[in-house]
């Protein structure tokens, strides 16, 4: 049965169009984790040229994804390697993926094997689809597990342990609170987002788990910048509050990424969502704050304004007094 399937495809990549020979190159690529970024030429039923991107880095691992398409009667061009070479010095990009259906001698090989060079003529790709294949009928799925000491807290810990966290004191004022509030949380809750996306969180896609990671990396130089905020009295709570934000959403990453517990896993996110919820309000006691000091305020100028015509008034009758007492 195995042997069948596999001639099945060797037939098909046989006499095979540039449109159904695509499909099988998104396949492959697609088990790379590469994904179109440019089509870069395409010369109708022979040739595709395009670049694709690494995940979802459009910065680095770029690589040029070459297809060419023979008929059975017919040989790949003779100038074909001097054409890849010339398309991968224009688009500046050292790594390669050339399919073929057709077959490629040993001269033409030598030129374009090399370091991050993938040459798949018909005999690679039939070989590569069984292989997705096989893999694709086993659904590996990981078991989440109890810590004593969660991966996260561990990382915070070692953290502090090599960064130097005395910095100069931020002093904010009243009116940047409600910005900074506001920066945070949409930070955590895009975490949130990213995570909720995920349809079996027993099966957390490579891509997703990678780019989470990251995520929580860059959390920790803002986990270290909170304790340096100095709040308005009235708001002295939220030094202590963000601070747990970040480090709640730092070990809910932890619990996501590295298959922690769900107990955890639902422990930290009831957490975060008690947070924000908190924090939510602060627009509220912000508002009524400002409002307090501007009648205050207003209070206070009234004041002024009283004293100063009392003050005025007794100073123009001292002076009546004086003068008229005088004559």
């Amino acid at each position: 049965m195995v042997d069948a399937e596999r001639q099945s495809k060797y037939d098909i990549l046989y006499n095979i169009k540039l449109s159904e020979f695509y499909q099988f190159v998104t396949e492959v690529m697609g088990d790379f984790n590469y994904s179109l970024y440019r089509t870069v030429k395409e010369i109708e039923g022979r040739r595709r040229i395009e670049t694709w991107i690494y995940g979802a880095n459009k910065d680095e691992q770029k690589a040029i994804i070459w297809l060419e398409v023979v008929k059975p009667s017919d040989t790949l061009d003779p100038y074909l390697t001097t054409d890849v070479l010339r398309a991968m010095n224009e688009e500046n990009i050292t790594r390669l993926f050339f399919f073929t259906n057709g077959n490629l001698n040993e001269d033409d090989r030598d030129v374009l094997e090399g370091n991050n060079h993938f040459i798949f003529t018909t005999e690679e790709i039939v070989e590569t689809l069984i292989a997705i294949e096989a893999k694709r009928s086993i659904r590996v799925v990981k078991r989440r597990k109890s810590v004593k000491v969660p991966s996260a807290m561990v990382l915070i810990k070692n953290f502090f342990k090599k960064t130097d966290i005395r910095k100069k004191e931020i002093r904010l004022k009243t009116s940047a609170i409600s910005e900074l509030v506001v920066q945070y949380t949409r930070l955590v809750r895009r975490i949130l987002q990213e995570i909720d996306r995920v349809r079996d969180i027993n099966d957390i896609p490579p891509e997703t788990r990678e780019r989470l990671k990251k995520i929580q990396f860059d959390l920790l130089p803002e986990l270290a910048k909170t304790p340096s905020y100095i709040f308005p009295k009235q708001f002295a709570f939220l030094k202590n509050t963000l601070f747990n934000l970040i480090q709640y959403a730092i070990l809910y990453i932890g619990n996501f990424v590295e298959y922690e517990s769900e107990d955890d896993l639902i422990k930290n996110r009831d957490n975060l969502e008690e947070l924000l919820a908190n924090i939510d309000a602060v627009d509220d006691n912000l508002l009524a704050f400002k409002a307090d000091m501007m009648f205050q305020a207003e209070k206070n100028s009234v004041k002024i304004i009283l004293t100063s015509g009392i003050i005025m008034f007794i100073s123009i009758v001292l002076l009546i007094v004086v003068r008229f007492g005088n004559g």
